[in-house]
């Protein structure tokens, strides 16, 4: 077949993988993390590589059944032991750990020196069998382009496998190699696999059944070619019986768990520990499946080519070949391609992560030169330390594959790395299963069982690939036969492998264990032993921070590892479980979030190192040996003299110390003792008493009586307070005050300690009488603060009853101003009234303003709260703007809906009023929006604008009382600033929240935060507007003490059609009316005299013997009249009155009254 086929084809193959691949990737996030036990259990079948592929039947056609070990092994561990798996999922997961180095590690206490032995085994090791994969593709190209019968092949530059090593490192690095976080899921890459696993099934199956059917026609045929003697050494079961038939299935058994790739397939990229029970019943399934045809095709292999011509391991290509089936050569090539690149891409994958996070960034973290540029961003360092060791990987294996050349079989190949990565599997399950197992052990055992390993397999497999000459290998250490590589200890009857797992195994599984009962454990290495083996996460030690490490280190920290997103989400975890804002990152850090750090970076760059970076960031300094050296030493020396220095301590402390054993003897005193206590020398020496040394003060008659010496001793001696500390005073007669402190010693005794306490007591009496003098000083403040606070409050109280009566007189006036404007209004049409009209309302705005901030400030506004539908608030507003938008030449919109809130209707519309009323006037073009939004179980009552909009730095200042920004324009009758002032005193009696958003030049959005009510609304019922008609000859009383304001009225009302009467007190109104019943009775509060309408008003009812409807004019807009006037069931008119709202309540009144009298 043409050897350019097969290269486009090839190339083809392993596009549509990087398709796969880049599908993966693009779809993970919307596919999430959830368990994928199909994509898993496939994913598995990584362990399938060219050996399963080609070399399986390779080692059927020379040794028949000695190929099963290798899968008998997995089954047996995967198909009985996945709890075991499960267990190190779940642990690995709870680490976050990257690779198996990294899980040896955390279980031996986070040892960045087992991990970096792990993973320099670990390449040594499987730099043969990555070679195999390159060598099988070789292999199998060259028998399907002709090389292998005979037919030349123009030579490739750099040959095929320098082809595929380089597309296998591309493939790695663009998709195994993205991100420093290794255990971040790549499902990209995992679908490449996945899908790799069904095409090796699927050819195996498919050239399998064909070569089957083309050589031997059906089953009859297959039968009768066993019976023939050529198949009689491929089907003898005396593999059965060797030892290495069952090392080599214990040794597959523990590669399925120790293979760097395994791991990372098993382990990292899980998803979700309940998919390993699924893979225990389909991996099995899929290991038997693919090599159902191994013996018939190795069967035809031995039948078609009986004097061995063609290379064994490649009969699934040259079978097909010589029967005349090229395309079922090609697919069986494709098959073979794809179990060789699915396990190397992975392989790649792991290795590089374990080389980065185990090698070369301890060495980095070691290196003094170029610390704080690449700590400062480490990522792009690490990516490219990664991809350089994929690079690196592969070219080496390519180097040891031209090295092999056809030196080895497959299966001895694979065999080769299979005993080298099963030196982990002491120290992996004993890890698990041993709560005594620690660090010097597994280190131990490793590196013995290493070195038998490539004493034993590695050296002889040298020798026989012609690396060394033979003569070399005999030439054993001191000319002693029992150290030979191939019969270690004379032990020359075992087959090689069953040697070389002897001498490896053996070992070290003996050193992991005896070095393990011998030596002991750190804490960290017993508090990890509990976590892996008991599955229950044992007390942290809370080892002391330095005061400099804030969580907020830990953090930045974090984001040069593994980025700002999973840094924040992390951190932003560990605050909410402590119910903690962003603010407590500039705490102190402790134990929770240093672990917590620790396994964070440990997905990136491994525990051990993870360990490393956190332990560099909480130390104040990293010490050298030397430094620990002499750190030792220096200690070593203050303990020699540690005698010396307490006396002269005790020599120069300014306190006198004098120390009693358990019979109360002197064991050390000093030089101050004697002189506080007046003691002359030589009084005191090593074994005087108490007693005696109090007897010679007493002497002096500090003690008084000998009663008072007996009761002293007694003290000290006392059960109830023998071993308790104790501290007591003393006045000597010459004034000196001592302070006495006892302290028990474990021998029995007690060490004393007497100090000078003269000048202290004498500024504790100094201060006692400061204290006192400044308690004498606070109350007198306090009482003259009381006093100012009396004072404020009658201020203030005189403040409102002078609003109240500076309200009612600056009303009266502009009352009867508005009554005779109304009224004139209505009979001229002069432009002049209009002006005047307006001039008015303008100067009542203003002092209504006034008012309602004095009011809000003295606090006798309180709000009545029911329950509304906002429509009923919102209508009448629209509709009432709507014209006075027209008139601006605006575009008016009002949209309310019919939600139901809970507010006071009226405070919550005088809001409104000043939003609109501000919206209106400051735009000059445009539109302006009324509406609602529900925001949760609020809803926000938006007024929108077009108008010139307000700078950011002045939306705080509108607020403030009169304060107004200056837009430059015409603002169309600017107030005094105090309407937002307004609303927000009325937002703050309510309890909603105001707030404003503004663009300059484009308008502003002004809202108000009302509460949604899950009450039904108050039935709100409006009386019928009043017609022309219903006054029509009214009689209508006017009680008021004002002459110009009952005149105003009067001329009013007898503009619509009524007959007014006008009274100053009762006695007029009756007079006024002579025997007249009025239709109703408009009164104002104070009539002067302290008299009030509500009083006049009942005093007229009950003369006329009939309750005509009323209502009370006042300028006084105090709760309690308001109060009075709906317990006497009077509306309330405050003045100056619109003389559209008091012909509304007229109208109203007069029909209500006609409605009664019918």
């Amino acid at each position: 077949m043409d050897h350019s086929i097969v290269l486009i084809l090839s190339l083809t193959y392993l596009a549509s993988l990087f398709a796969i691949a880049w599908y993966g990737d693009r779809t993970a996030d919307s596919a999430g993390g959830g368990s994928n036990p199909w994509l898993y259990s496939l994913s598995l079948g990584v362990y399938c590589t060219s050996w399963t592929f080609y070399g399986a039947i390779g080692r059927a056609a020379t040794d028949g059944f000695d190929f099963l070990p290798i899968y008998v092994g997995p089954i047996l561990l995967i198909g009985l032991g996945w709890p075991l798996l499960a267990r190190i999922v779940r642990i690995a997961k709870a680490e976050n750990v990257v690779s198996i180095s990294d899980f040896l590690a955390a279980r031996y206490g986070k040892s960045q020196g087992l991990a970096a032995l792990v993973t320099v085994t670990a390449v040594i090791g499987l730099l043969p069998y990555i070679a195999l994969q390159l060598k099988a593709i070789t292999i199998s190209f060259d028998v399907l382009a002709g090389k292998a019968l005979g037919v030349e092949l123009r030579a490739l530059p750099g040959g095929t496998t320098l082809l595929v090593a380089l597309l296998m490192a591309a493939f790695a690095v663009l998709f195994g190699v993205r991100s420093i976080h290794a255990n971040e899921h790549h499902r990209g890459l995992m679908m490449a696999i996945a899908t790799e696993s069904v095409v090796k099934l699927a050819t195996a199956m498919a050239v399998g059944l064909g070569v089957t059917l083309a050589v031997f026609g059906d089953l009859a045929g297959l039968l009768e070619a066993a019976d023939s003697p050529v198949a009689g050494q491929l089907l003898s079961l005396e593999p059965f019986a060797e030892a290495d038939w069952w090392v080599a299935c214990a040794l597959s058994g523990l590669a399925i768990l120790c293979l760097p790739r395994q791991f990372h397939v098993a382990v990292v990229e899980n998803t979700h520990p309940g998919d390993v029970r699924r893979a225990a019943r389909l991996l099995p399934l899929y290991l038997v499946a693919i090599n159902l045809f191994v013996v018939p095709v190795a069967l035809a292999g031995v039948t078609l080519f009986p004097a061995g011509g063609v290379n064994a391991d490649s009969l699934l290509v040259s079978v097909p070949l010589h029967e005349g089936w090229p395309a079922l050569a090609l697919a069986a090539f494709i098959g073979g391609l794809s179990a060789a690149t699915s396990m190397i891409l992975v392989e790649m994958v792991a290795l590089s992560t374990m080389i980065c996070n185990d090698v070369v960034l301890p060495l980095l973290m070691s290196l003094r030169v170029g610390q704080k540029r690449w700590r400062a961003d480490p990522v792009p360092v690490l990516l490219a330390v990664r991809r350089a060791a994929v690079i690196a990987i592969l070219v080496l294996a390519y180097g040891v594959y031209r090295l092999i050349g056809s030196a080895f079989p497959l299966s001895a190949i694979g065999m080769l790395s299979f005993t080298a990565v099963a030196q982990f599997g002491p120290a992996l399950l004993g890890g698990l299963l041993w709560t005594r197992a620690n660090r010097t052990g597994a280190v131990a055992g490793i590196c013995v069982g290493f070195l038998g390993w490539a004493y034993t397999m590695l050296l002889p497999s040298f020798a026989a690939a012609g690396w060394i000459a033979p003569e070399a290998l005999r030439a054993v250490p001191f000319g002693l036969e029992v150290l030979s590589p191939a019969a270690l200890t004379a032990l020359d009857g075992l087959a090689p492998l069953s040697h070389a797992a002897l001498w490896s195994l053996g070992p070290n599984i003996v050193l992991f264990v005896v070095l393990s009962l011998l030596t002991h454990q750190s804490a960290l290495e017993a508090r990890q032993a509990a976590r892996f083996v008991s599955l229950q996460r044992a007390p942290e030690e809370e080892a002391p921070v330095p005061k400099r490490a804030t969580l907020a280190d830990l953090h930045d920290l974090a984001v040069r590892y593994v980025g700002a997103p999973k840094a924040d989400a992390a951190f932003h975890a560990l605050l909410a479980t402590r119910h903690q804002d962003s603010t407590a990152l500039l705490s102190r850090s402790d134990g929770e979030a240093i672990q917590m750090t620790e396994r964070l970076l440990a997905g990136a760059i491994g525990s051990a190192s993870a360990r490393v970076v956190v332990a560099g960031l909480l130390s104040d300094r990293r010490l050298s040996r030397t430094d620990a050296r002499s750190i030792i030493d220096e200690a070593s020396r203050a303990i020699l003299k540690q005698h010396e220095l307490l006396r002269t301590t005790v020599e120069n402390v300014g306190q006198g110390i004098c120390a009693f054993d358990g019979e109360f003897r002197v064991t050390l005193w000093n030089r101050r003792f004697l002189e506080l206590l007046d003691l002359p020398e030589g009084s005191v020496q090593v074994g005087t008493g108490l007693k005696e040394i109090v007897a010679y003060i007493a002497q002096r008659g500090e003690y008084g009586r000998n009663g008072e010496i007996e009761t002293l001793l007694a003290r000290r001696s006392d059960p109830r307070r023998h071993g308790k500390p104790d501290v007591y005073t003393r006045e000597r007669p010459d004034g000196t005050v001592l302070e006495i402190a006892t302290n028990p010693m474990p021998d029995g005794g007690f060490v004393a300690v007497y100090t000078d306490v003269t000048e202290r007591h004498r500024a504790a009496a100094a201060l006692k009488e400061a204290n006192e003098s400044l308690e004498r000083r606070i109350a007198e403040r306090t009482a003259a603060l009381s006093d100012a606070k009396a004072e404020a409050e009658r201020a203030n109280r005189s403040k409102t009853r002078f609003l109240a009566a500076a309200s009612h007189d600056l009303l009266q006036p502009l009352h009867a101003a508005r009554l005779f404007l109304s009224a004139l209004g209505e009979r001229s049409a002069d432009p002049a009234v209009a002006q005047v009209d307006a001039s008015l309302r303008s100067v009542e705005h203003i002092l209504g303003d006034l008012l309602d901030v004095s009011k809000l400030d003295s606090g006798v506004v309180t709000p009545n709260p029911v329950a509304l539908r906002i429509d009923e608030l919102l209508k009448p507003l629209g509709e009432e703007f709507a014209v006075m938008a027209r008139q601006h030449g605006l575009t008016f919109r009002a949209v309310a809906g019919g939600a139901v809130v809970r507010s006071d209707p009226t405070l919550l519309r005088r809001i409104l009023l000043n939003f609109l009323s501000n919206a209106v006037r400051y735009t000059a073009r445009g539109k302006v929006l009324l509406g609602c939004r529900r925001r949760g179980d609020m809803l926000s009552i938006e007024v929108w604008d077009t108008g010139p909009g307000i700078p950011e730095d002045k939306l705080e200042e509108i607020f403030v009382e009169f304060r107004q920004i200056d837009h430059g324009t015409d603002d169309r009758g600017r107030g005094l600033g105090l309407g937002l002032a307004i609303v927000e005193r009325l937002s703050a009696i309510l309890g909603h929240r105001v707030t404003v958003r503004s663009v300059v030049g484009k308008g502003s959005v002004f809202a108000v935060q009302v509460p949604l009510s899950a009450e039904p609304a108050v039935v709100r019922t409006l009386a019928p507007r009043p017609r022309g008609r219903d006054m029509q000859g009214a009689l209508v009383l006017c009680l008021e003490n004002e002459p110009a304001i009952a005149q105003a009225t009067e001329h009013l009302l007898s503009g619509w059609s009524c007959r007014v009467v006008t009274g100053a007190t009762a006695e007029q109104a009756r007079a006024a009316l002579d025997g007249r019943v009025p239709d109703l009775i408009l009164s104002d509060y104070h009539l002067g005299r302290g008299i009030t309408g509500l009083e006049s008003l009942e005093a007229l009812r009950a003369d006329l013997g009939v309750p005509v409807p009323a209502a009370l004019v006042t300028a006084d807009r105090s709760p309690a009249v308001r109060a009075a006037a709906e317990a006497a069931g009077c509306p309330v008119l405050y003045k100056p009155v619109r003389p559209g709202a008091l012909r509304a309540l007229v109208g109203q009144l007069l029909a209500q009254g006609r409605r009664n009298a019918g």
